[in-house]
């Protein structure tokens, strides 16, 4: 399954359509070692304004390190 959101192979060349291609979204929401869905959980921590993304594996066990993002 391929995703409308675009990524760039080089930093710096936004503008050139050449080096524009989709991302394949299996690679972020599938599991590295059993290829299963993974299930996301996201904290909301409004005193630094950011929310923590973790993800695991239901079939094999598998967590993968949790990303932070910050709000806006």
């Amino acid at each position: 399954m391929k995703s409308p959101f675009l990524q760039v192979s080089e930093p710096g060349r936004e503008n050139d359509f050449e080096s524009v291609r989709c991302i394949d979204i299996n690679t972020y929401d599938r599991c590295a070692f059993c290829h299963s869905k993974l299930v996301f959980s996201h904290d909301l921590n409004m005193t630094h304004a950011a929310v923590i993304e973790t993800s695991n594996c239901p079939s094999c066990g598998a967590s993968m390190n949790p990303k932070k993002f910050t709000l806006q």
